[in-house]
């Protein structure tokens, strides 16, 4: 073969190498989502190309196969391009429980002062808990670097964090155990030296019980603190204090970085949100953060309110905004994050269990005027979204962000399927059609 020749071939291969690159277009995120249907984890590559996005699913390899009748998974974090997600069963943890981690396949690509994730591997199975010993969690965080997952059955919690995973010789030595917590557990970690953990009980010694559980080079020390009112659902660590949700309103206490201080001088704030019609107290049962930001809701239908509070401020007071929902319609935990521009964006499901086709998702500018303040957030026209399909505590639709806050892309669960929508003119740029139930929803982007 001459050299002109060669050089020719090797132009011809790189030009059709290219041609394909283009044809395929460039991966913007890698989304991750659970098969409600089949307890499985898939996933695939969001791509964008001339001709508009691309979304081929793919299972996840060596993920374990579950009893769908008996055997569900619950929240997902991804850290360090490791994915987390619990595994609960519907026998107290008796059939088997626990956690998967999943190496996502994308890693990080240093660019100066910034970097970029390249995605160069397919997603599979690092290692697995699942087991009759792991207490059934419900709830998994990610907090900092930590994986926090509550072990209920166990009056505890596990931590642990992707390095530790990566690097133990067998998974029972990924995580360290931590009592605390009871009956159903919710969980705020602050700055891995403390976490605080919740009791659900509505009545009796543990109602409205918090235990106070100092981690790493604290462990070993801890005390309880008590809200006014019990069956708490919901915590979180934001600008220095930590927040939970009992039966009325919110509470908050300072956080005790050293889990030192004696329980009699913690001061617990209560926070009322309202009332409802009946002149019961309004509550909450999770919150989302966003910077030095608590975003929460509360009431239902037609009384639905959306509530922020700004953790930073020393008397933190509650902001609350109402919603216009239709009186068969709840509203879902917001899903914040930063729009274009990093605006503020808070992303609330409306849904209906009984009119699932008249399920919206309202998007709320949080600071339409950028100083910071968000006395002036602002809802936009409702989108119309496909199905729910509620199930007891699944079903619901998820939504991710995309690079730079230009779209986000939604599950929904009663139509199998996954949309791409623009956050500027909330048009919806793409469908995809999913195997079974898509509920809960990851993505690694830039």
């Amino acid at each position: 073969m001459t050299i002109q020749r060669l050089l020719f071939t090797f132009a011809a291969l790189s030009l059709l190498g290219s041609s394909n690159v283009h044809a395929e277009g460039r991966t913007i995120a890698r989304l991750f989502w659970q098969d409600h249907q089949s307890a499985a984890l898939k996933w695939a590559d969001l791509r964008k190309s001339k001709d508009g996005y691309a979304l081929a699913e793919e299972s996840v390899q060596g993920f374990p196969e579950l009893d769908v009748d008996d055997q569900m998974l619950v929240q997902m974090q991804i850290d360090d391009g490791l994915l987390v997600v619990g595994v609960r069963d519907e026998a107290n943890g008796d059939i088997g429980s626990g956690w998967v981690a999943i190496e996502s396949g994308a890693t990080q690509e240093a660019h100066g002062d910034h970097f970029h994730w390249r995605f160069t591997k397919t997603p599979s199975v690092q290692s697995k808990l699942i087991d009759d010993g792991q207490g059934n969690p419900a709830h998994l965080y990610r907090y900092g670097k930590s994986f926090v997952m509550a072990n209920d059955q166990r009056n505890g919690f596990t931590v642990m964090d992707a390095n530790g995973v990566r690097e133990a010789k067998s998974a029972t030595e990924a995580g360290m155990f931590y009592e605390g917590g009871g009956g159903h557990i919710t969980l705020a970690v602050a700055d891995d030296k403390v976490a605080y953990s919740t009791w659900i009980h509505g009545e009796g010694e543990n109602a409205g019980r918090v235990d106070v559980v100092g981690l790493d080079e604290n462990a070993g020390k801890g005390y309880r603190i008590d809200c006014p009112t019990g069956v708490l659902h919901g915590a979180t660590y934001c600008g220095g204090k930590v927040f939970f949700a009992p039966a009325d309103g919110i509470c908050w206490v300072a956080a005790d970085m050293e889990a030192d201080d004696a329980a009699d001088s913690v001061q617990v704030n209560h926070l009322e949100i309202g009332s409802d019609p009946e002149g019961k107290p309004l509550r909450t049962g999770a919150f989302a953060n966003l910077d030095d930001t608590v975003v929460f809701t509360s009431g239902k239908a037609d009384q639905s309110l959306l509530c922020v509070v700004d953790a930073s401020s020393d008397e933190p007071q509650i902001q609350s905004m109402p919603m216009e929902l239709k009186s068969d319609q709840s509203l879902r935990t917001p899903i914040v994050g930063k729009g274009s521009g990093g605006r503020p964006v808070a992303l609330c499901f409306a849904e209906s269990k009984e009119a699932p086709e008249n399920d919206q998702l309202f998007v709320v500018d949080l600071d339409p005027d950028g100083n910071g303040e968000f006395s002036d957030a602002k809802t936009r026209e409702p989108i119309s979204v496909g199905r729910s399909q509620i199930e007891g505590h699944f079903g619901h639709h998820d939504a991710v962000f995309l690079p730079r806050g230009r779209q986000i892309a939604i599950t929904n669960p009663g139509d199998a399927s996954i949309w791409v929508i623009s956050l500027t003119d909330q048009s919806v740029q793409a469908k995809f059609d999913c195997e079974g139930m898509p509920t809960s929803l990851a993505s690694i982007s830039d």
